[in-house]
């Protein structure tokens, strides 16, 4: 007889605890770094903080740019409690427009007077809640196709991973930050940075690693001056270091140090492996810190607007650090989870598992009718279906209880 093939799948408690804990970590991502009790207009244009559309007061801002508006975490909740909101994770730069110019029929209960013009604040498709090259809402209800989505950091718009343009899009899932297509070809500096940090995701930025970036020593440095096409020196204007030295000694005070204005901005890589690619690219925690800081590189960010990548205070893990100072020591729910497991015997733990189990398998057999019949779930029907359930089991008990359904 032949053995039929069974289903290896299965979700525990623990799978279920953890979860829970992965999702705990993003919320402290996002509503970590910010203040849930006031709004921040007054504090001008953030560099970090969580910023939500609501939709319920600006419908039109689905189809119109001009209509697009963002407000801080403080007024979604106190101002826009039960709306229909996007969440846009962490925005910079950014000032709350609840109740403001933008938002003219909307009145803000926490800081009512806001008569200037947020003129500095950009909106991109998010706030219409639209993502991606494919300009699609997230989720998007008529494609399942499973995809993690990460934020550009210069644009901040959102990006499906396998439309980034990458050889492998799993690449865009484990690197820290990714820089989108269209942000590569403004900022074309950035390319001659590409071919370095592939050597710092090798070294996976191991302090007790040296990586050169430069391509310079103190042996055989060269000033260099970005081309006019700004896409980094292809045939570098050179002077060596001790020139530079000398020059600088000249010009300096004996009683001041001498400021060296040394371009450290690499070559364009030549090596067809390394070199940067078409598409967006994606780089290693730390790779910031190795941009050039000369005259010439800073007036270039400057005219690219792009002056907050040497910012530490720019990133999203400097953010996620600052909530987890503010809001200390936290206990996950899956450690309250488990601590709670293990403080019964083992007879109960097994009950306790089996119930669990026995409400999975009803759960997706009861979601399962709705997939097929292709109907929304709706709050009523999720609870009609616990109170059902508990309704089962109360009988259960009074007759006696039953065998155990099965444990994982």
């Amino acid at each position: 007889m032949e053995q039929e093939d069974q289903d290896t799948s299965y979700f525990t408690m623990a799978d279920l605890l953890k979860q829970q804990e992965e999702r705990e970590e993003t919320t402290l991502a996002v509503l970590g770094g910010s203040d849930e009790q006031n709004c921040t207009y007054s504090k001008g244009y953030v560099d970090r903080q969580a910023v939500y559309a609501c939709l319920t007061c600006v419908p039109e801002a689905r189809g119109i740019e001009s209509k697009r508006c963002g407000i801080c975490l403080a007024c979604a909740m106190q101002c826009h409690e039960g709306h229909e909101m996007l969440e846009l994770y962490t925005k910079r730069k950014f000032r709350c427009d609840c109740g403001g110019k933008r938002m003219p029929d909307v009145k803000c209960k926490l800081e009512p007077r806001k008569e200037e013009e947020n003129t500095l604040n950009r909106y991109n498709q998010n706030f219409s809640g639209m993502y991606c090259i494919c300009h699609r809402p997230s989720p998007d209800p008529e494609n399942d196709v499973p995809d993690v989505m990460v934020q550009c950091v210069i644009c901040e718009d959102w990006y499906h991973t396998r439309h980034l343009g990458l050889d492998d899009p799993k690449k865009g899932e484990e690197c820290d930050e990714v820089i989108c297509a269209d942000c590569m070809e403004a900022n074309p500096f950035l390319k001659n940075y590409v071919g370095k940090i592939e050597e710092l995701n090798k070294n996976s930025l191991n302090d007790t690693v040296q990586v050169d970036v430069t391509g310079l020593d103190e042996s055989n440095a060269t000033v260099t001056e970005p081309d006019a096409d700004e896409t980094g020196p292809s045939e570098p204007k050179q002077r060596r270091l001790d020139d530079s030295k000398a020059a600088a000694t000249e010009e300096t005070p004996k009683d001041k140090p001498a400021v060296l204005d040394i371009c450290t901005m690499p070559p364009l890589c030549a090596d067809s492996e390394k070199a940067y690619k078409k598409g967006a690219s994606v780089w290693t925690d730390g790779w910031r810190k190795y941009l050039c800081q000369c005259k010439t590189c800073i007036e270039l960010y400057k005219k690219h607007s792009v002056e907050y990548l040497l910012n530490e205070k720019d990133t999203l893990r400097y953010y996620e650090d600052l909530g987890k100072q503010r809001l200390g020591p936290q206990v996950s729910a899956y450690e309250q989870g488990m601590q709670m497991l293990r403080q019964f015997d083992q007879v109960t733990q097994v009950d306790f598992l089996t119930e669990f189990n026995i409400m999975k398998v009803r759960l997706r057999e009861f979601l399962d009718q709705f997939v097929a019949n292709q109907q929304v779930v709706t709050p009523d029907d999720v609870n009609a279906f616990f109170a059902k359930l508990y309704s089962e089991r109360r009988e259960s008990r009074s007759a006696g209880g039953r065998p155990p359904h099965f444990c994982r």
